[in-house]
């Protein structure tokens, strides 16, 4: 289930990849910043601030781009063992609370040789699946006499009721590990007679994605774990 998250978190971005309009005129460095404050708020909270122009967002429908990462994360478990519709609707909400529970911070605009600008985020990723195997493990010790009796269908059913009641858990007190600081290029994307239109490119798109969430491949915990106070 890890892997398969991680996969799709390191493609969020490139799903809902948004092109600022800049008009005619040179963006500026508040622009730049702006615009990527805008698309992490609006891709982890479903909102943000509509003074920035959006190009591919419909005003009145901003949800939709959080509903549409979700359910792509929900495509990549299809037929995870124990995967009821029930499962299915608390796996989402689940998902939809730790975008909410993002950490990130959006920093200054350099101007570049190209005439646009290099914006730095600082990004605490929350580890959603803190302890998780651990904590799963112990319950099922615990319960091994009432899970033994169960069906095979009925067993891998309770063991991902168990697995998402400790991710809820997990979202209500998260934790996050060390900050990581990632640069992306705000610039001209695309140049029509009409208008210039600038944002960032999918591999940086890509890079943002990626960090939201902790997800160890190695069964470690996140480094100098923080709790939310």
């Amino acid at each position: 289930m890890k892997k398969r998250i991680a996969l799709v978190l390191a493609m969020l971005m490139t799903l809902v990849m948004f092109t600022g309009c800049a008009g005619s005129s040179k963006p500026t460095a508040e622009d730049a910043t702006s615009y990527v404050q805008a698309v992490l708020d609006l891709m982890c909270t479903g909102d943000y601030d509509h003074s920035v122009e959006l190009s591919d967002v419909e005003v009145g429908k901003e949800g939709e781009v959080r509903e549409e990462i979700v359910q792509e994360i929900m495509s990549a478990l299809e037929g995870e063992a124990g995967f009821t519709e029930e499962n299915k609707q608390r796996y989402s909400d689940v998902m939809m609370k730790a975008l909410e529970k993002s950490n990130y911070t959006v920093g200054d605009a350099v101007e570049t040789e190209d005439g646009g600008f290099d914006v730095k985020v600082s990004i605490m990723p929350l580890d959603i699946f803190n302890g998780a195997d651990e904590k799963l493990n112990m319950q099922i010790d615990e319960r091994y006499d009432e899970l033994s009796a169960m069906s095979e269908e009925e067993l891998q059913t309770e063991v991902m009721n168990m697995m998402i009641s400790i991710l809820e858990k997990n979202v209500e007190s998260p934790v996050y590990g060390a900050a990581q600081e990632v640069t992306v290029h705000y610039g001209l994307l695309e140049e029509t007679d009409e208008e210039e239109m600038y944002g960032i490119s999918e591999e940086d798109g890509e890079k943002l994605g990626e960090l939201l969430f902790y997800m160890p491949d190695d069964g470690t915990e996140a480094a100098d774990e923080t709790a939310e106070s």
